[in-house]
């Protein structure tokens, strides 16, 4: 019983530190389209991750060691924009995360060390007819529960 309770809990007591997906840490400030940081205000929700500024084509990192769980779709009945969820390995197990407006690389099960090149970002800008920042949205689940990721990143 402690000993479930201490895997349960280990995540939360070590201070583990990420690669931002976009290698600088840049989160998008507010432009017209809305906030980029966690909790932002959204029609009806809040903003569930952090939004990292990109560069369209540009390599996206693995934030810590990982297993491509899945590539899905951000958006239903829009199959253009795609997403990818990555679960940790190691130390790190206890971490899942989405990274949403990727364009796929490698295979669902490829294994990736913390800081490898993990997909490509896509242009997001697209899909909006008001000028957006370009960017990534990195979403950060600890045992299925999802936190702010913020902490986990030298972000600015």
């Amino acid at each position: 019983m402690i000993l479930i309770i201490v895997i349960l809990i280990l995540p939360f007591l070590m201070k583990h530190t990420f690669v931002a997906p976009n290698s600088d840490g840049l989160i998008r400030k507010c432009d017209a389209s809305g906030c980029g940081h966690f909790g932002a205000n959204r029609i009806g929700h809040k903003h569930n991750g952090v939004d990292f500024v990109v560069i369209p084509n540009q390599n996206i990192y693995a934030p810590f060691p990982c297993i491509i769980n899945r590539y899905g779709y951000p958006y239903s009945g829009d199959l253009n924009y795609r997403l990818i969820e990555i679960i940790g390995t190691g130390a790190y197990q206890a971490y899942r995360a989405k990274i949403m407006y990727i364009n796929e690389v490698l295979p669902v099960k490829s294994r990736l060390d913390k800081g490898d090149a993990l997909c490509t970002a896509d242009d997001i800008t697209k899909k909006y007819d008001t000028p957006m920042t370009p960017h990534v949205h990195f979403e950060l689940y600890i045992n299925n529960k999802l936190v702010d990721p913020t902490k986990y990143f030298n972000v600015k």
